[in-house]
Protein backbone atom coordinates (compact mmCIF):
# COMPACT_ATOMS: atom_id res chain seq x y z
CA UNK A 1 0.00 0.00 0.00
CA UNK A 2 2.73 2.60 0.73
CA UNK A 3 4.62 1.42 -2.61
CA UNK A 4 1.51 2.51 -4.51
CA UNK A 5 0.59 5.24 -2.40
CA UNK A 6 4.44 6.61 -2.76
CA UNK A 7 4.26 6.03 -7.04
CA UNK A 8 0.98 7.72 -7.18
CA UNK A 9 2.42 10.95 -5.17
CA UNK A 10 5.70 10.68 -7.16
CA UNK A 11 4.09 10.88 -10.45
CA UNK A 12 1.55 13.34 -9.21
CA UNK A 13 -1.94 11.21 -10.22
CA UNK A 14 -3.29 11.12 -7.20
CA UNK A 15 -6.22 12.85 -7.12
CA UNK A 16 -7.02 10.92 -10.31
CA UNK A 17 -6.97 7.61 -8.68
CA UNK A 18 -9.31 8.84 -6.22
CA UNK A 19 -11.71 10.83 -8.32
CA UNK A 20 -12.23 8.02 -10.60
CA UNK A 21 -12.15 4.61 -11.20
CA UNK A 22 -9.58 4.56 -14.25
CA UNK A 23 -7.26 5.98 -12.07
CA UNK A 24 -7.43 2.50 -10.08
CA UNK A 25 -7.24 0.60 -13.02
CA UNK A 26 -4.23 2.37 -14.38
CA UNK A 27 -2.83 1.74 -10.10
CA UNK A 28 -3.86 -1.95 -10.75
CA UNK A 29 -2.18 -2.55 -14.44
CA UNK A 30 0.95 -1.40 -13.22
CA UNK A 31 3.59 -4.06 -12.12
CA UNK A 32 3.88 -3.82 -8.15
CA UNK A 33 7.36 -2.29 -7.00
CA UNK A 34 9.46 -4.26 -5.93
CA UNK A 35 11.63 -2.45 -4.64
CA UNK A 36 10.95 0.35 -1.84
CA UNK A 37 10.51 4.02 -3.26
CA UNK A 38 13.07 6.56 -2.45
CA UNK A 39 12.10 8.88 0.27
CA UNK A 40 10.17 12.14 -0.86
CA UNK A 41 9.75 15.30 1.04
CA UNK A 42 6.51 17.03 1.04
CA UNK A 43 8.17 20.23 -0.84
CA UNK A 44 8.90 17.20 -3.66
CA UNK A 45 5.37 16.36 -3.56
CA UNK A 46 4.07 19.86 -3.77
CA UNK A 47 6.23 20.46 -6.63
CA UNK A 48 4.74 17.85 -8.66
CA UNK A 49 0.92 18.19 -8.01
CA UNK A 50 2.53 22.19 -9.17
CA UNK A 51 3.60 20.68 -12.25
CA UNK A 52 0.37 18.08 -12.68
CA UNK A 53 -1.69 21.20 -12.25
CA UNK A 54 0.01 23.64 -14.71
CA UNK A 55 -0.41 20.31 -17.38
CA UNK A 56 -4.19 19.82 -16.58
CA UNK A 57 -5.27 23.91 -16.67
CA UNK A 58 -5.09 23.84 -20.51
CA UNK A 59 -7.36 27.49 -20.26
CA UNK A 60 -4.45 28.58 -17.80
CA UNK A 61 -6.98 30.49 -15.39
CA UNK A 62 -5.43 29.14 -12.25
CA UNK A 63 -8.55 26.55 -11.78
CA UNK A 64 -10.23 22.93 -13.50
CA UNK A 65 -13.19 23.33 -14.82
CA UNK A 66 -15.54 19.99 -15.89
CA UNK A 67 -14.09 19.74 -19.04
CA UNK A 68 -10.02 19.82 -18.32
CA UNK A 69 -11.10 17.02 -15.83
CA UNK A 70 -13.05 15.05 -18.00
CA UNK A 71 -9.77 15.17 -20.59
CA UNK A 72 -7.58 14.13 -17.86
CA UNK A 73 -9.79 11.40 -17.08
CA UNK A 74 -10.46 10.31 -20.69
CA UNK A 75 -6.52 10.87 -20.72
CA UNK A 76 -5.81 8.59 -17.79
CA UNK A 77 -8.16 5.90 -18.89
CA UNK A 78 -6.60 5.53 -22.35
CA UNK A 79 -3.12 5.24 -20.84
CA UNK A 80 -4.84 2.35 -18.69
CA UNK A 81 -7.09 0.84 -21.34
CA UNK A 82 -3.58 0.70 -23.45
CA UNK A 83 -1.48 -0.16 -20.94
CA UNK A 84 -3.56 -3.33 -19.82
CA UNK A 85 -4.03 -4.66 -22.97
CA UNK A 86 -0.11 -4.54 -23.51
CA UNK A 87 0.07 -6.73 -19.79
CA UNK A 88 -2.53 -9.10 -21.32
CA UNK A 89 -1.35 -9.46 -24.49
CA UNK A 90 2.24 -10.14 -22.48
CA UNK A 91 0.72 -12.40 -20.35
CA UNK A 92 -1.34 -14.62 -23.51
CA UNK A 93 2.17 -14.87 -25.26
CA UNK A 94 4.05 -16.32 -21.82
CA UNK A 95 1.39 -18.92 -21.31
CA UNK A 96 1.03 -20.09 -25.06
CA UNK A 97 3.86 -22.36 -24.88
CA UNK A 98 3.53 -24.25 -28.38
CA UNK A 99 2.86 -20.12 -29.84
CA UNK A 100 0.14 -21.56 -32.15
CA UNK A 101 -2.20 -18.14 -30.79
CA UNK A 102 -4.64 -20.43 -28.27
CA UNK A 103 -4.72 -21.28 -25.01
CA UNK A 104 -5.16 -24.85 -23.88
CA UNK A 105 -6.46 -25.83 -20.52
CA UNK A 106 -2.95 -27.22 -19.67
CA UNK A 107 -1.18 -24.26 -20.60
CA UNK A 108 -3.79 -21.96 -18.92
CA UNK A 109 -3.44 -23.52 -15.27
CA UNK A 110 0.22 -24.09 -15.62
CA UNK A 111 0.54 -20.23 -16.03
CA UNK A 112 -1.31 -20.19 -12.17
CA UNK A 113 0.62 -19.94 -9.43
CA UNK A 114 -0.12 -19.28 -5.97
CA UNK A 115 2.81 -18.35 -3.59
CA UNK A 116 2.63 -16.56 -0.49
CA UNK A 117 4.86 -13.36 -0.22
CA UNK A 118 8.12 -13.63 1.57
CA UNK A 119 7.77 -12.82 4.94
CA UNK A 120 4.14 -13.10 5.90
CA UNK A 121 4.05 -15.55 8.18
CA UNK A 122 6.95 -13.79 10.23
CA UNK A 123 4.39 -10.23 9.92
CA UNK A 124 1.42 -11.80 10.98
CA UNK A 125 3.06 -13.76 13.83
CA UNK A 126 4.16 -10.14 14.77
CA UNK A 127 0.93 -9.04 13.96
CA UNK A 128 -0.74 -11.62 16.59
CA UNK A 129 1.84 -12.54 19.13
CA UNK A 130 0.18 -9.80 21.77
CA UNK A 131 2.80 -10.64 24.43
CA UNK A 132 6.07 -11.65 22.29
CA UNK A 133 6.80 -14.83 23.25
CA UNK A 134 7.48 -15.78 19.49
CA UNK A 135 3.91 -17.95 19.80
CA UNK A 136 0.39 -17.00 19.49
CA UNK A 137 -2.32 -18.44 21.86
CA UNK A 138 -5.81 -19.17 21.51
CA UNK A 139 -6.80 -15.99 22.97
CA UNK A 140 -3.83 -14.03 20.52
CA UNK A 141 -5.12 -15.84 17.43
CA UNK A 142 -9.40 -14.70 18.35
CA UNK A 143 -8.86 -11.23 19.75
CA UNK A 144 -8.55 -8.96 16.47
CA UNK A 145 -11.50 -11.02 15.41
CA UNK A 146 -13.54 -10.57 18.71
CA UNK A 147 -12.41 -7.09 19.03
CA UNK A 148 -13.98 -6.46 15.03
CA UNK A 149 -16.96 -8.28 16.50
CA UNK A 150 -17.38 -6.19 19.81
CA UNK A 151 -17.10 -2.68 17.39
CA UNK A 152 -19.64 -4.13 14.93
CA UNK A 153 -22.13 -5.07 18.22
CA UNK A 154 -23.10 -1.84 19.33
CA UNK A 155 -25.39 -2.49 21.60
CA UNK A 156 -23.20 -4.96 23.32
CA UNK A 157 -25.84 -7.74 23.31
CA UNK A 158 -23.23 -10.55 22.26
CA UNK A 159 -24.90 -10.72 18.72
CA UNK A 160 -24.77 -8.62 15.74
CA UNK A 161 -28.27 -8.29 14.08
CA UNK A 162 -28.75 -7.25 10.39
CA UNK A 163 -29.13 -3.91 11.33
CA UNK A 164 -25.51 -3.53 13.23
CA UNK A 165 -23.97 -5.50 10.20
CA UNK A 166 -25.36 -2.92 7.74
CA UNK A 167 -24.18 -0.48 10.15
CA UNK A 168 -20.81 -1.21 9.92
CA UNK A 169 -20.59 -2.20 6.16
CA UNK A 170 -21.95 1.88 5.56
CA UNK A 171 -19.00 2.79 7.86
CA UNK A 172 -16.57 0.69 6.22
CA UNK A 173 -17.22 2.30 2.76
CA UNK A 174 -17.53 -0.22 -0.45
CA UNK A 175 -14.51 -2.92 -1.04
CA UNK A 176 -11.95 -2.41 -3.50
CA UNK A 177 -12.58 -5.02 -6.40
CA UNK A 178 -9.82 -8.52 -6.21
CA UNK A 179 -7.59 -6.82 -8.53
CA UNK A 180 -7.35 -3.47 -7.03
CA UNK A 181 -6.14 -4.76 -3.21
Amino acid sequence: MLNRTMLALTVGTAWIAIASPAGAAQAAAAPAATTPPKMLSRVQVNQKIGAEFKGLDTNHDGSLNQSEIEAAVTERVTEASAALHKRRQEEFEKLDTDKNGQLTLAEYQAGITVTPRPGVAAARLKELDANKDGKVSEAEFGAQTLAQFDRVDANKDGTISQAEMAAAMKRAGPRPAANQR
